[in-house]
């Protein structure tokens, strides 16, 4: 018998997911692609990092899907006095350097879906304006041979005009919504020979999602 979350966690955190999209309606047009066709049950949710803004955009994602999933964050965001607090309201999951691993695997067995940025930062501009990705760790491609749940890949863009890498707040403009897109790719589970392999699987996906992300907000088109 599968393990399943608390439903009451489950709810709040949907509720959660519904307050915060509808507040970044405000700030933002979010153009969130169709919902990745899986089975219901734990999965793995994998995504670029340009700003402290995408887990804002995984809300909205999230809530538009219907899907309660868990974000690994790294532990020092929870210490600061704007993103802390609502990163505990998102349950999102506090880690530090090498047990990312272990936790992310107790949360899949405990039937929770699991989000992860395996870039492991928000990635400065300067090493992800080649292919809209920046340097993968091997973790997620462990991740996923181990656990050999469905992976999804996401590509966000526009998060890092709205919330600068480096600053402490986003960028709120009254007389404009920044655009915001998401593109997903269901990768299924990965059969790989290695990790560094099936990270790679993971990479190229990525590379796909962003591309479909950037031309929607038309942003990176500029930059490039």
């Amino acid at each position: 018998m599968e393990t399943e979350p608390d439903p009451a966690e489950q709810a709040a955190l949907i509720s959660t997911h519904r307050v915060v999209s509808s507040v970044m309606g405000l700030l933002t047009r979010s153009d969130i692609g169709p919902p990745p066709d899986i089975p219901s049950g734990p999965a793995i949710y994998v995504a670029n990092h340009r700003s402290l803004a995408d887990l804002l955009l995984a809300s909205i994602a999230f809530c538009s899907w219907g899907r309660p999933i868990r974000p690994l964050v790294a532990s020092s965001y929870f210490r600061k006095p704007a993103i802390g607090p609502l990163l505990s309201r998102l349950r999102c999951i506090p880690v530090d350097g090498h047990e990312a691993l272990e936790l992310a695997t107790s949360e899949i067995e405990a039937g929770w879906s699991v989000a992860i940025m395996p870039e492991g930062r928000v990635v400065p501009v300067e090493e992800w304006t080649a292919d809209g990705i920046g340097r993968l760790r091997f973790g997620v491609g462990r991740l996923a041979l181990d656990t050999g749940l469905p992976v999804v890949a996401n590509g966000a863009s526009g998060t890092e005009a709205f919330w600068p890498r480096g600053s402490a707040l986003p960028r709120i403009r009254p007389w404009r919504r920044y655009p915001l897109a998401l593109r997903s790719e269901v990768l299924g589970a990965i059969t790989a020979d290695s990790p560094r392999e099936a990270t790679e699987v993971v990479r190229g996906a990525l590379v796909r999602c962003v591309e479909q992300a950037d031309a929607a907000t038309g942003l990176m088109r500029r930059s490039r």
